[in-house]
């Protein structure tokens, strides 16, 4: 028989990268979505006619605030 593990703090989950998909792409404009208010610098993926774009985002707590200033830029454009 085999003893419980003692407890132990883990440390939380950070979201590490963010993807948007060609279409929403298409929605919000290239332009836009290219150029997010962070110091993100989004890889292009896919074709130059339906890119999706991908944000390396980090892997420390503070990505949960870039990724919601991420978000919210994005929205904006959804909005207009």
């Amino acid at each position: 028989m085999t003893s419980p593990s003692p407890p132990h703090f883990e440390t939380p989950p950070v979201p590490l990268t963010f993807t948007l998909g060609t279409n929403p792409v298409s929605d919000i404009g290239l332009a836009h979505a290219s150029r997010p208010p962070l110091g993100l610098h989004p890889v292009l993926l896919g074709s130059g006619a339906a890119p999706a774009l991908h944000y390396p985002l980090g892997d420390s707590a503070a990505t949960w605030g870039a990724l919601q200033q991420l978000t919210t830029h994005l929205k904006a454009a959804r909005e207009k």
